[in-house]
């Protein structure tokens, strides 16, 4: 009764210490992401505008500044979406029409955006030979860890060192056995019984000892705590590893995505705007004057 008891205190405190450290946890996750929004947008015009709105400032009013505040919310957001840096209107609906003209998906000038220079259809040259080989270079040793550590993160058995000797093994608290790079030491597979006997070249008196004191239930508890150890570590590395070498692979790719990329033709820039046919609400609307103009350089002509 007492047991339980404490254990529902315990409860209570964790839970007590997990809701005051909650609002801190809230907090950082905010400001991080708000600094991320800021640094993938390069502006910080959203949050200016929704500061604006909640100290009280009105709208705009001027139906020119207006359009000119949207368009560069419209920049804004599309720098956000894609993580290209488009530093001006003009530039976006270009590199728009470009995509469009050469069905290129938006998707892929994303993923390539760390080879875009200055304008979002210029790429630099990708040393794709030296990266390929980086990146098999890395993944082999790579590849190589990630095994091992796959193998001791499933493993039922803990891999111990002896301090004196450094002689390296494997138990589970019931079978003891070599561990297969020791190539100075003789297999061997004991268990609790057969322990005091074992007489094996390369291994000293106070080695069988140490072994043999593994293998006593008295220690069962502590060689599961030292598994669960080596598990939370194997994980840890497993997952640095796996990352490290999707990083790698994503390299690669967007390298090989920039030279697909930069085989299309570039848009003439700066020739002309790019052309986009007109909605009703922009077409043109003569007025008298204008028609009077007309037929008056028509009678001219």
């Amino acid at each position: 009764m007492v047991d339980s008891e404490n254990q529902v205190q315990l409860l209570d405190n964790v839970v007590g210490s997990l809701k005051d450290i909650n609002p801190w946890i809230t907090t950082a996750i905010l400001c991080v992401l708000i600094v991320w929004a800021i640094a993938r947008a390069r502006s910080a015009h959203f949050l200016y505008d929704r500061f604006w709105r909640m100290v009280g400032g009105g709208e705009i009013q001027n139906s020119t500044l207006k359009a000119y505040w949207a368009d560069v919310r419209d920049v804004e957001g599309f720098r956000f979406r894609t993580g290209i840096n488009f530093p001006s209107m003009k530039i976006l609906l270009t590199t728009a029409q470009w995509t469009r003209d050469h069905n290129i998906n938006i998707r892929d000038l994303s993923f390539a955006r760390g080879w875009i220079r200055d304008l979002p259809w210029v790429f630099g040259e990708p040393p794709i030979r030296m990266i390929r080989s980086v990146v098999i270079a890395l993944l082999l040793p790579f590849g190589v860890l990630a095994t091992g550590t796959a193998y001791m993160l499933g493993s039922e058995s803990v891999l111990l060192t002896i301090k004196e000797s450094k002689v390296i093994f494997w138990t589970d608290g019931f079978t003891a056995t070599n561990f297969f790079f020791e190539s100075h030491i003789p297999d061997f597979s004991v268990t609790q019984n057969s322990c005091p006997t074992l007489q094996l070249e390369g291994l000293t008196k106070e080695d069988v000892k140490v072994i043999c004191e593994t293998l006593s239930p008295d220690n069962l508890k502590d060689i599961k705590k030292s598994l669960t150890e080596q598990r939370i570590i194997a994980g840890y590395f497993l997952a640095v590893l796996t990352f490290i070498s999707f990083i790698l692979l994503r390299s690669l790719a967007q390298a090989q995505m920039a030279i697909k990329l930069r085989k299309y033709p570039k848009p003439n820039f700066g020739a002309s705007e790019p052309q986009y046919e007109l909605t009703p609400s922009m077409q043109p609307v003569l007025t008298e004057s204008s028609i009077c103009q007309r037929e008056s350089t028509n009678a001219s002509g």
